[in-house]
């Protein structure tokens, strides 16, 4: 029910809410439909050249290929052999096939199996569980911030009998109120260049002491104008770990 096309792109666009990003998504698929052929190499070539989006990036240097697509309501690639009854048409992407084949993210290596099978678990679809998957931190600091509040980590048996009391602090990373513009790069910042500055936490920002949910905070790329604000996202965070840590105690 759920994909990830992070690393082919998908978040890497100025003003990358729900609704625009799965429209641009929707449009190329169409498109790529009606233009390009999988068994003609330079009909994908030339799809590449119109469709690749090289303006409004939130990181320029991170490639964005325009064959990620919509395979159903799930994100995914447009020219994989899996999709074309074996005709393979990666290597006309700003990847190539043995790139995409063999590539497995950071997350994939520093999340441990509960971690990554709680995220599956509590979310449905591939704008959310893309977000949420990639940002390793983010899904730590709800296990450990229940420990914190609980006693103790909450046991696998213990997440996995309740995995949906994860979704509300998880799909804060949609839909964050105090979300600067690109806080879907989380930890993160915008570039022009090959330089991709660590983001500065809210409290931070105001000049006051942190709390506890800073590292959450900048996770989620909080901007905040000022205290009242910032007890307010400090607030809706808060809530949303309560919710899972009083869930995982019963």
């Amino acid at each position: 029910t759920k994909s990830c096309g992070a690393c082919c792109g998908m978040y890497n666009h100025v003003g990358a809410a729900r609704s625009s990003t799965m429209e641009r998504l929707r449009v190329r698929t169409a498109a790529f439909y009606a233009e390009a052929d999988i068994a003609d190499p330079d009909s994908l070539l030339a799809f590449r050249e119109k469709w690749e989006p090289t303006e409004h990036k939130l990181i320029v240097w991170l490639p964005s290929c325009p064959f990620l697509g919509l395979i159903g309501q799930n994100v995914g690639c447009l020219v994989h052999p899996l999709l074309n009854g074996g005709a393979d048409g990666r290597d006309c992407g700003v990847y190539d096939r043995a790139t995409c084949d063999d590539y497995l993210c950071a997350a994939h290596a520093v999340l441990r199996p509960i971690e990554k099978w709680l995220v599956i678990a509590a979310l449905d679809d591939s704008f959310d569980y893309g977000l949420a998957v990639t940002d390793p931190l983010f899904v730590r600091q709800l296990l450990e911030q229940t420990a914190s509040l609980n006693g103790a980590m909450p046991s696998n048996r213990q997440v996995m009998a309740n995995p949906r009391a994860a979704t509300r602090y998880l799909r804060l990373k949609a839909a964050f109120p105090y979300g600067a513009d690109d806080a879907v790069l989380g930890q993160v910042t915008g570039s022009t260049d090959l330089d991709t500055p660590r983001r500065m936490g809210p409290s931070e920002a105001l000049g006051v002491a942190s709390d506890r949910w800073e590292t959450i905070l900048r996770c989620l790329g909080a901007t905040v104008a000022d205290p009242g604000e910032l007890d307010d996202a400090r607030q809706i965070v808060e809530e949303a770990v309560r919710e899972f840590a009083d869930a995982v105690a019963l």
